[in-house]
Order: structure tokens, then C-alpha cells, then sequence
């Protein structure tokens, strides 16, 4: 993959290390061990590699863990030192319900006095613990994280400090990011605590970010939910308090799957329609994740620093626009001109399927276009930079930076759309799912807000 906007020197390298918590970090842990460029990172002298994941259910740890036994291989294969590189995933175990109670009660105090916070008080009368597989409410998620970092052998503890330990290893500034889905609950319910309980053990040279990645409209009960509203909004609040207690002072990016999701099934209506579904989720989940990982490791994630540098901590807006896909609207072996109704329809809805609220303005954006050599990139790039000059930037079209990479599917083209600045009020999300949250229960309330 080859970049056109190139620096005069290259930067020093930039540490990437990912903790993924449930299904969506998942996908992105095993996004990052899958990129040929993590061994490239690797290879220079003074480098490290952390990884680590956390769920609740091991079906989503199956693929990461291969990926993780290969990158071993992978490394050996080419000499570079194994010390570089640590990889770990933790399954969080539920206990029954009566060992639920106790546990919850005895982590009170020491998650108290650590976080100055409060778990639930209790499980709502007549309501079982979820089994393997199920949803996992906010409040209950917080509560395993709590057990699992301050309670008996402390999994989670024990696994943050072997992770810190690798993360001290490099000797170039860092970024951990945190990654899990806004709109679950294991992520959203315990990612916060994590990440402060993570600050402490780190080198100076650290910064935690955050990475929360919000539902689309084909994740059913997921779409626009109050976990996803109660994690925004944690989040939020935590930033605009003194900061010692913000979970992510490097910075939040807030990932949205719309486009990407919508560029998949607009033509998509063959096969079994739960099979169909299931299949789009997946492929949109792991499109997404891929597209972000691959730019936040490009160049020894000199794309990631700068971008967390100049927004000074505010929360960025990452959409991946999908404008393409294999198969869908013009088929392979079709003539490429074809292609270009298609590309300047998809790119069209940009401001669309963004996620932003009408009247947001960043005063800056960066737009990385990834398609493959014989698509028209530079039509791409400068039709982007126009939608997004005129939905998003204030003043001038020179406030917008693009870069060109080029894409290894010959059917695939996206860009990734940067838009520094985004606060909750400005997600379309956010306000939709604060409307409908009046029509749950007062128990999934309880659930899903604490």
C-alpha cells in the first residue's frame, strides 16, 4: 500500500498497543494482529506490541486467539525478537446468582475507593443473570469488570499489569487504545473503569485513547440503544471534569458503521434473510474495523499521533464511507467507467450516513481515500474533499488534508472522513436514542444506565 502525500522525513515511530473489550473490540484486536504492517512496526529496534482482550462469552475469542498464536509464528519467521510482543485475552466468567449477590457486595468498598463510584445496588427482583451469549446489561458488565480488577485472583488486574509491563518495553511515545462498542453492554459497561485502572500502571510516555464504535440501523435492538446513550454520556461528563478521573485523556474517537453498513446492503436481498442478516453484520463489523486499523498503523502510526495531537482531546468523528463493494451494483468484468455514477452517488451521501446532526462545523477535517490502482482515486479525492468542505469545515477548502492510499481489492474504494470535534449532541444517534429511552421499563433502565 503506498501513500501520495509524503513527508519530507519520516517520523519517529509512534507505539500502537489495543485492548479490545467484547465483540467489537474483538474485531478490531484481531483487525490489528492481521496487518502485514504490525510486523514491519515490529522489526525496528526499541519497538512493542500489546494486545489484549476481555469478554464475556469466549465465541467471539476463537478467531483473535489464532491470530495471535500466528503472529508468533509470523515474527519467528522473520527473526524479529518475540519479547517485542505480548498478547493475552481474558474470559470473563458469571457466577449464579447467589455468588453474584456476594461478590457485588464484597467489591463494593475497595471499587468504591478506587473510582469513587457506586455499582448497582442490586439485580432487580425477579431478573436472572444473562447466560453465555445473551446481553449483557451496562450495570452488570460494570459490575464483572469491578470483580475481575479489584476482587479475589483479579484476572483483570493481573492481565493489565502484564500489559503495561509490554507497553513499557518501547521506547517510543505510545497509544493504547481502548476498543469496544457503544450501543453493548460489555464494553460500554466496563471500558471506562478499565481504561482509568490502566492510566496507573502505565509509562509516561502512554496516552490512553478511547474507541467506542456506534451501532447502525441493521444491528436490531443494538440501533440508537440506552447503552449506547448511558456510554456517551459517561464519557462526556468524565471529560469535562478534572483530569485526573477521564478514562481517555488522549482522546475518543467514535466510530460510525452507517455508510460502510448501507454500501453493503443497498443491493444486497439474496439467501436466507437471519443467514443474509447475520452475514452483513459481520462483514460491515470487520470492514469497519480493518479500515481503521489499517490507518491507524500505516506509516508506524505517524496518521494515529497526529490526529489525537490536534484535537487537543476532543472527540473525533471517524466515519468510514464505503463507496463500493465487490459485486454490488456493477459486477466484476463490467467496464470500469461504470464505476463512476456509482462512486459519485455513494460519495454523495457522506453527509447522510455520517451520523452528525445538521449544522455541525469542525475547523478541520482529513480525508485518506484507499482505492486500487485503476479506479479514478483522484475523482474520489476531490469530489470527498468538496462534500466534506461544504457539510462540515468552516472557511476554506485548505483546512481539509487528503491522502491517497492504494487499495488491494480491484472493487473496494472508501475513505476515511476525519472530523475533529463532535460532541454527543452532535451524534444523530444520541439524540434519537435519548428520545426513545421513555418507552423502556424502569428495570432495563436500571440495567442499562448505571
Amino acid at each position: 500500500m503506498t501513500e501520495s502525500t509524503a513527508a519530507a522525513s519520516r517520523p519517529q515511530p509512534h507505539g500502537l498497543h489495543v485492548i479490545g473489550i467484547g465483540r467489537t473490540g474483538a474485531a478490531y484486536v484481531e483487525a490489528l494482529l492481521r496487518t502485514g504492517e504490525i510486523e514491519d512496526v515490529l522489526a525496528h529496534s526499541g519497538s512493542s506490541f500489546a494486545a489484549l482482550l476481555l469478554d464475556i462469552g469466549e465465541d467471539d475469542m476463537f478467531v483473535p486467539n489464532d491470530y495471535g498464536r500466528s503472529l508468533t509464528k509470523r515474527l519467528a519467521s522473520r527473526e524479529i525478537p518475540l519479547d517485542r510482543y505480548h498478547y493475552e485475552s481474558v474470559l470473563l466468567q458469571t457466577p449464579g446468582g447467589e455468588a453474584f449477590a456476594k461478590q457485588l457486595e464484597a467489591v463494593r468498598a475497595p471499587f468504591k475507593a478506587a473510582t469513587g463510584q457506586d455499582l448497582i445496588p442490586k439485580l432487580p427482583k425477579g431478573d436472572e443473570l444473562p447466560k453465555v451469549g445473551q446481553h449483557t446489561p451496562r450495570a452488570l458488565s460494570k459490575a464483572l469488570g469491578a470483580i475481575g480488577t479489584h476482587l479475589g485472583d483479579k484476572p483483570i488486574a493481573s492481565a493489565l499489569q502484564r500489559f503495561a509491563d509490554q507497553v513499557r518495553k518501547s521506547e517510543f511515545p505510545s497509544t493504547v487504545l481502548v476498543v469496544f462498542g457503544l450501543a453493548g453492554g460489555t464494553g460500554s459497561g466496563m471500558a471506562a473503569d478499565l481504561a482509568r485502572a490502566l492510566r496507573l500502571l502505565l509509562p509516561a510516555n502512554a496516552q490512553v485513547a478511547g474507541l467506542g464504535q456506534l451501532s447502525h440501523s441493521g444491528d436490531g435492538d443494538y440501533f440508537n440503544s440506552l447503552a449506547q446513550t448511558t456510554a456517551l454520556e459517561e464519557i462526556d461528563a468524565s471529560a469535562a471534569k478534572d483530569a485526573s478521573p477521564q478514562p481517555f485523556p488522549g482522546g475518543f474517537f467514535v466510530v460510525t458503521t452507517e455508510h460502510s453498513w448501507q454500501r453493503l446492503t443497498a443491493y444486497t436481498s439474496t439467501g436466507i434473510r437471519e443467514v443474509r442478516q447475520r452475514f452483513k453484520q459481520m462483514v460491515t463489523n470487520r470492514f469497519v474495523a480493518d479500515s481503521f486499523m489499517r490507518w491507524a498503523i500505516a506509516d508506524s502510526g505517524a496518521h494515529l499521533a497526529r490526529a489525537l495531537s490536534r484535537a487537543h482531546g476532543r472527540w473525533i468523528l471517524f466515519d468510514v464511507a464505503k463507496l463500493t463493494h465487490p459485486g454490488v451494483q456493477v459486477l466484476p468484468g463490467e467496464a470500469g467507467s461504470r464505476w463512476d455514477s456509482v462512486l459519485q452517488q455513494w460519495i454523495g451521501f457522506t453527509p447522510q450516513f455520517s451520523g452528525l446532526s445538521d449544522g455541525f462545523k469542525t475547523d478541520y477535517a482529513e480525508i485518506h481515500v484507499y482505492a486500487p490502482r485503476d479506479t479514478r482515486i483522484d475523482m474520489i479525492e476531490e469530489e470527498l474533499r468538496r462534500v466534506v468542505s461544504a457539510a462540515y469545515v468552516k472557511g476554506n477548502r485548505n483546512a481539509v488534508s487528503t491522502y491517497r492510499s492504494e487499495f488491494f481489492d480491484a472493487l473496494t474504494a472508501y475513505g476515511n472522513v476525519i472530523l475533529p470535534g463532535a460532541t454527543k449532541d452532535d451524534l444523530v444517534a444520541y439524540r434519537e436514542a435519548k428520545a426513545g429511552a421513555t418507552k423502556l421499563s424502569a428495570t432495563a433502565r436500571a440495567l442499562e444506565t448505571a
